[in-house]
This record gives C-alpha cells, sequence and structure tokens, in this order.
C-alpha cells in the first residue's frame, strides 16, 4: 500500500483515502474528500457518526445538477460507500451524513460561493434510512 493512499488524524477524528471516483444515479463523479467521525480522536467502537465529504465541481452547474437532479445521488452513496465506512472503521456508527460539495471546503467553514448539500441517514439493519433534512 502506497504512503499516500492512506492518511489518518486521529486527533480530530479524521479520515481520508485516495479513492477512486464514485458514480451515482445522476451520473455526477464524486471524489471522496474526507470522512469525519464523531466524537473526534475516538477510537472505533466509540464512533456513532460518519460525516462522509465528497466534491463533484459539476454541481457547481446549478442549472444542470442542482438539488433535484442529484438528490437519489445521496442514498446510493449512502448505501454503497457509507456502509462501506461504517463496517471498516465506526462499527457502531448509527447516523451518517453524507456531503458533496462543487470545491473542497474545511470543515465548519462558510464558503458562500460554493455549492453544497448533504443530507442524513440512520443505520437500521445494515441500510440507510433517510432522516429528512
Amino acid at each position: 500500500m502506497k504512503l499516500a493512499a492512506l492518511l489518518m488524524v486521529i486527533g480530530t477524528g479524521a479520515f481520508a483515502a485516495e479513492s477512486k471516483p464514485l458514480r451515482a444515479v445522476s451520473g455526477v463523479e464524486y471524489l471522496p474528500f474526507e470522512n469525519l467521525f464523531e466524537p473526534p480522536g475516538a477510537y472505533d467502537a466509540v464512533r456513532r457518526m460518519v460525516r462522509m465529504r465528497l466534491v463533484a465541481p459539476q454541481i457547481a452547474n446549478r442549472a444542470q445538477f442542482g438539488f433535484e437532479v442529484i438528490e437519489p445521488d445521496f442514498q446510493a452513496l449512502c448505501e454503497s460507500e457509507g456502509l462501506r465506512i461504517v463496517a471498516e472503521f465506526a462499527p457502531n456508527a448509527r447516523e451518517i451524513v453524507v456531503s458533496v460539495a462543487s470545491e473542497e471546503v474545511p470543515f465548519g467553514e462558510s464558503a458562500p460561493n460554493v455549492v453544497q448539500y448533504f443530507d442524513l441517514f440512520t443505520v437500521e439493519d445494515g441500510t440507510c434510512v433517510w432522516g429528512g433534512i
């Protein structure tokens, strides 16, 4: 495994991995940016939430890829990538937040010119159940 292929930041609960782009229902290409775990710094068994952060430059074109177009992608991304992350790094997590942005934005920072969407899912019986955000 290449050293650059895996980066863990234990102090913040962040995990980023070099990965292939993900494609979902809309055909938009999502690039994994980072995964954050809550509580921060907790070991795998204590992690209760996974924040899966993805970048998709295409969504900057809201006329072509507005929320109504990419909304089904959130469920698909949660089911495919989110549940895999839970299984590997946070086996007791009960919530997954899928977050997509047109550019990388540091967590918690405001970026008015960047298109950003997110959705919350509860992990129930090995599936993602939409949280109604």
